[in-house]
């Protein structure tokens, strides 16, 4: 008889689940996978827009830092724009400014703002609308799905069962993602308490959302950023979205695109909505997403979008413990040890910048105060002084 090894016995247990197959074939994810993925291609217009040019040698100093720091951090691409002028650009392991590089979850960002111009344009009445106004087949399955609005998939209010976090096999995010019909898949999901609720990290509330879209414009998801995004911002690129086997959106994560375009996103958010003297997305959309007293009322993250907060340092904690009494109504005072070893105290402030992000560390970082916008694309980072690119980012948004 022969001998199946313990491996191969378990992959052939998951035959079943077609899933399984596709993430196995990319657990070793890199970032020019997306290429050999399903996907559909967004394409650019006829005109195009780009940031300004500096001076020669006009941002120097900036450049040798962060070439220095970014250099085997496993970064792909790394821009800062600020005032429309890209102070730093620069591409590492192959990569270049033509690459189309995965956004993961950054995608999510650009679908709230999809959302909020097929409300400007009438297509989805209100973020106050049951989610199953649209998708009514929910609504049969359980009647509780009424009580879910646009507005908790959001915010990721929604009480739905969606176990994401661990991103191995059994990963409900993995299993969506994978899914050879995602929504069939996403349709069988289930609720396990009241939506409204705290915030829960979950992909599910986007991939509906994009179920959503799709239904209330008669176009797919693709199709609607092409239309009012892509070609509205002048990108520079064309781009293209991951898909099933049955060419429905990765909604939550399958965007790909050049630093440059992603970076634009940014300049859209940074404008109050406005490209090119054209409205592509309302001022109260872009106020109620990532503004900072928004941010602050919904705990750091609305309409798909990551509030950033900033913080102020001292030497002496008597200095903290009055500037938190004077400007805080909560937070508390933290310590850290500098590298001298000497201890500092810091107090959480307001939310001075967001950003959209993804796993592996895909940032598009925004600070409205200094017309700054920061793109980072890579693999999991890696740096000595940063444990986080989080923290690199807000660290660089906070000394420029």
């Amino acid at each position: 008889m022969m001998r199946i090894y313990p491996f191969l016995f378990i992959v052939l247990c998951l035959l079943s689940s077609c899933y399984a197959i596709r993430a196995y074939k990319y657990r070793g994810l890199k970032l020019t996978d997306n290429q050999r993925m399903p996907h559909v291609p967004v394409y650019k217009g006829e005109t195009t827009s780009t940031f300004i040019a500096p001076q020669a040698d006009a941002y120097l100093k900036i450049k040798n830092q962060l070439d220095s720091q970014l250099n085997n951090s496993y970064t792909a691409a790394f821009l800062v724009v600020r005032n429309d002028t890209l102070i730093y650009e620069n591409y590492f392991d192959g990569f270049n400014k033509e690459s189309l590089l995965p956004s993961f979850s950054v995608s999510k960002s650009f679908t709230g703002i999809l959302v909020g111009i097929a409300i400007d344009e009438g297509k989805i009445g209100s973020v106050n609308d049951p989610v199953t106004k649209y998708l009514p087949e929910l609504a049969k399955k359980d009647a509780r799905f009424s009580k879910i609005t646009l507005q908790h998939l959001l915010d990721m209010r929604s009480g739905l069962k969606f176990d994401e976090g661990s991103y191995g096999l059994k990963d409900d995010a993995i299993k969506l993602g994978f899914s050879p019909n995602m929504k069939k898949r996403a349709l069988r999901t289930k609720i396990v308490k009241e939506p409204g609720g705290a915030m829960e990290y979950q992909s599910i509330d986007t991939q509906l959302l994009g179920m959503v879209l799709e239904r209330a414009t008669g176009k797919k998801v693709s199709q609607c950023l092409q239309e009012k995004i892509w070609q509205p911002l002048g990108m520079e690129s064309n781009a293209f979205w991951t898909t099933d086997k049955r060419k429905q959106e990765v909604v939550f994560g399958g965007m790909n695109a050049t630093a440059r375009d992603y970076a634009k996103l940014g300049r859209l958010m940074l404008d109050n909505g406005v490209c090119n003297n054209q409205q592509v997305v309302s001022r109260q959309w872009i106020h109620a997403s990532v503004s900072s007293d928004s941010l602050d009322r919904y705990e750091g993250y609305r309409n798909q979008w990551w509030g950033v907060k900033s913080y102020k340092y001292f030497n002496d904690s008597l200095e903290a413990v009055q500037y938190l009494a004077s400007h805080m109504e909560g937070g508390g005072v933290k310590s850290y040890k500098d590298k001298s070893g000497a201890k500092r105290f810091y107090v959480p402030d307001a939310y001075a910048a967001y950003q959209a992000e993804g796993i592996l560390g895909q940032f598009v970082y925004v600070n409205p105060a200094k017309r700054l916008i920061i793109v980072r694309l890579g693999h999991y980072w890696k740096n000595p002084r940063y444990s986080y690119v989080n923290g690199f980012i807000s660290a660089l948004g906070n000394a420029l």
